[in-house]
């Protein structure tokens, strides 16, 4: 059993608790929320890695780690997202949940003032650290090319919202993360720290009252800014252009990458938002669903073909593996079992089959704090206050007709090819 209670502490910090005795663990992060598209994004993505390894009370890597030893082999990792407009950052911590430990050692609040320590208190940032960091983020960068499947998607992204803040890495531009200096760090930490609103999460066998009290306890030292700088979402209802765009680029890949842009403009903000899920589901969103039933197994034109949403862009992301050669036929393909849908074509079946394992999935979310973290931070920066379960609610109850009106919304904007050199 689980219970959900969103709450404000005293200093003005937003929390989430997730009350569970299903888990060994629990799972504590703390997130600031940026506008993606500001000034200084590369200077945010460094800033928590240099954070873990600049802190008063725990001075160097070492210390930390010796620390995170003490509380039964806790770990806390520096985290970049991107959630549409928004880019977060901060810290989750992993811990052994309070239940286990013995009588009076509190490795809850042992690990509050840890995370606290880290983001609140920080001795200050020298070149060594600094410039060590920035190589490490710089190596992160680099390697998003190297999956090729992800990287396709990230540049039909990049090439689709051209001109828009989704289309900027989380992680920052290398040039900008090598010219980063100590000084200009510390700047904009005080800035993050006098504009980005935080938020906590919690996920254990504690009353949400006794890990408030802890929490508060943990950061009194920390000032809410006066006037937070929410980031704010953008969904365009269809595409900005007239026609598909269509980009093609060539690697040295033996697969090819085949990647079609939707634009629907139904966000989690929206009432029809569980209707795009089990739209999703039934068009690639699972080994049910039509590109997988009929582009893959039956007419064997890809190696894999799947679809994905973004719940704060309204775009849907369509990926697969592809021969060189089959790519007219998969992408025309592609687009028939969308129009399909959108004529109508789904049964109540396949529509009942969706929804059964959208839930499903969904529900398997309880079982582990980290995924249960990442939902619930994504529902505060969007300012959302509705449960995982409200939602598993709702997508229960989407009909056949619902499905069918928000596929008519999706529309397709970009079709990106990642092609092997030469072929």
């Amino acid at each position: 059993m689980h219970k959900t209670k969103r709450m404000k502490l005293r200093n003005g910090i937003g929390l989430t608790c997730v009350t569970t005795n299903q888990s060994r663990t629990s799972c504590l992060s703390a997130m600031l929320a940026l506008p993606l598209g500001a000034e200084g994004r590369s200077l945010s993505a460094l800033l928590p890695y240099v954070l873990r390894s600049s802190c008063r009370d725990y001075p160097g890597q070492q210390a930390v780690a010796a620390q995170l030893d003490e509380l039964y082999g806790a770990r806390v990792e520096p985290v970049v997202r991107k959630r549409g407009e928004a880019q977060l950052i901060g810290f989750v911590a992993d811990v052994m949940d309070e239940r286990y430990a013995m009588q009076g050692e509190g490795l809850f609040a042992d690990t509050a003032k840890l995370l606290a320590s880290l983001l609140l208190h920080p001795a200050g940032f020298t070149k060594e650290v600094v410039d060590r960091e920035a190589s490490q983020l710089c190596a992160k960068i680099a390697a998003q090319a190297d999956d090729k499947t992800t990287w396709a998607i990230r540049r039909m992204y990049q090439h689709m919202c051209d001109g828009e803040a989704y289309s900027l890495s989380e992680l920052g531009d290398m040039d900008a993360v090598k010219c980063i200096t100590p000084e200009q760090l510390t700047e904009h930490y005080h800035h993050v720290m006098r504009t980005a609103p935080l938020e906590l999460f919690y996920c254990g066998s504690l009353e949400p009252e006794e890990a408030a009290r802890q929490l508060e306890q943990a950061m009194e030292a920390y000032t809410p800014p006066a006037e937070p700088v929410r980031p704010t979402f953008d969904a365009p209802r269809a595409p900005l252009h007239e026609g598909i765009r269509e980009v093609t680029e060539e690697e040295p890949v033996v697969q090819g990458k085949l990647t079609i842009g939707l634009r629907s403009g139904i966000t989690v903000f929206d009432d029809d938002y569980p209707a795009m899920v089990v739209f999703n589901a039934c068009f690639g969103g699972n080994t049910a669903s039509r590109l997988f039933r009929t582009v893959r197994e039956q007419l064997s034109l890809c190696y894999y073909a799947t679809s994905m949403t973004e719940k704060t862009k309204g775009v849907i992301a369509v990926a697969s593996g592809i021969e060189t050669d089959s790519e007219p036929q998969a992408r025309a393909e592609i687009l028939h079992q969308l129009e399909d849908i959108q004529q109508g074509g789904l049964t109540a079946d396949e529509v009942e089959a969706a929804k059964r394992s959208v839930m499903a999935s969904l529900r398997t979310i309880f079982d582990s704090p980290l995924q249960l973290e990442n939902f619930y931070q994504t529902q505060a920066v969007a300012g959302l206050t509705e449960t995982l379960d409200e939602l598993i609610e709702r997508i229960g109850q989407v009909s056949v007709a619902e499905v069918t009106a928000a596929a008519q919304k999706a529309a397709p904007d970009t079709v990106y090819f990642l092609k092997g050199a030469g072929a």
